[in-house]
């Protein structure tokens, strides 16, 4: 359950209410207007607790559950315990993740300004800002309305931030253009100069990087990850496109919408990522290639080439996952057979 020294708790709902806000069929609930107190797993619920199930191989676990009402998808909800309530869900995680916001929003109240933070007198603030300790508003930069600037955090020279965003902890903006509600996460680099250079016997010259970062609507941008302004054309995140930590994104990269690129992978500059694309971790895309809408690239794989709508891949270098998976039982079978010969 949430530590509540950590998360602050909304309120009490009814089980019909709950049912009712995520678009559930409430069974087995004599008394609809049952009290929901907390969200809970299914080990630690107590019986004012909801909790959820979305596979059948943790059926089995909610006969020692305590809980009084849980999530189910229909196609296991017979295989649920007498007694015990149900919300039918065709989605049970999407049902859990809106009841638990419900009881735990993210309530991020106006802080004010610091007396500790740097504001440039060129810098413009919309209303109900804040500006945490330590944080520097450079000349030229403008925050929309509720925006949150935490502690140590940069906002450079000249950068729009929409209404709304979050910028955590120690991260820092520069050359970029955010839009409104994105969230980015402590340590986050935005707007840094691309790796791009030129080399022959003469040495080594850096190539000027003069376009933008532009980061659209509802983006969240995860700890630690760095997205380097365009060299000319600028690097793009489109609107509601989830970043895990540690995510390297290069010049000129253009990100569709509604893509989840996970933990630790690297996409080189200029690459092209459609909408809806997933990018497992530790994934990493090769610079000047498209990756179509819907494509899907399983964790350490290496995409070299140009891959078409709706494609799942994987391996290095990628092939489609079918491929990938012959390729990995050819390898075991394989490994077997000289074992089989070395005994």
């Amino acid at each position: 359950m949430p530590d509540k020294r950590f998360f602050r708790k909304s309120g009490t709902y009814s089980a019909a209410d709950l049912a009712e806000r995520v678009g559930g069929e409430l069974l087995n609930c004599p008394d609809p207007e049952l009290v929901i107190e907390d969200i809970a797993s299914i080990e630690e619920a107590t019986a004012s607790d909801i909790c959820f199930v979305e596979n059948r191989r943790y059926v089995g676990a909610l006969s020692s559950s305590a809980a009084a009402i849980c999530i189910l998808p229909r196609n296991i909800a017979d295989r649920a315990p007498d007694g015990l309530a149900l919300i039918v869900s065709d989605r049970p995680r999407r049902a859990f993740a809106k009841i638990a916001t419900l009881f735990y929003p993210e309530d991020r109240p106006s802080t004010g300004i610091s007396p500790t933070a740097a504001i440039d007198d060129a810098a413009m603030l919309g209303k109900d800002c804040s500006v945490g300790p330590g944080a520097v508003i450079s000349a030229g930069a403008k925050l929309g309305d509720g925006v949150r600037v935490e502690a140590n955090a940069i906002v450079g020279e000249n950068v729009e931030v929409g209404a709304g965003t979050v910028v955590g902890e120690n991260a820092s903006l520069s050359h970029c253009l955010i839009g409104a509600r994105v969230v980015i996460y402590p340590g986050a680099r935005i707007g840094t100069r691309g790796f791009g250079f030129e080399v022959d016997e003469a040495g080594v010259i850096k190539m000027p990087q003069l376009g933008r970062a532009i980061i659209e609507d509802d983006v969240e941008i995860g700890a630690n990850s760095c997205i380097d302004r365009g060299s000319g054309p600028d690097t793009v995140i489109g609107r509601g496109t989830m970043i895990d930590n540690l995510v390297q994104i290069g010049h000129n990269v253009q990100v569709g919408k509604g893509c989840i690129i996970c933990g630790q992978a690297g996409i080189a500059g200029s690459a092209k990522i459609g909408n809806y694309v997933v990018l497992a971790g530790q994934v990493g895309v090769a610079g000047h290639i498209e990756l179509g809408d819907g494509v899907q690239v399983a964790a350490q794989s290496g995409v070299t080439s140009t891959t078409a709508p709706g494609e799942k891949i994987g391996g290095a270098p990628a092939v489609p996952i079918r491929d990938f998976r012959r390729q990995v039982a050819a390898i075991k079978s394989l490994g077997r057979r000289n074992k089989d010969l070395e005994n």
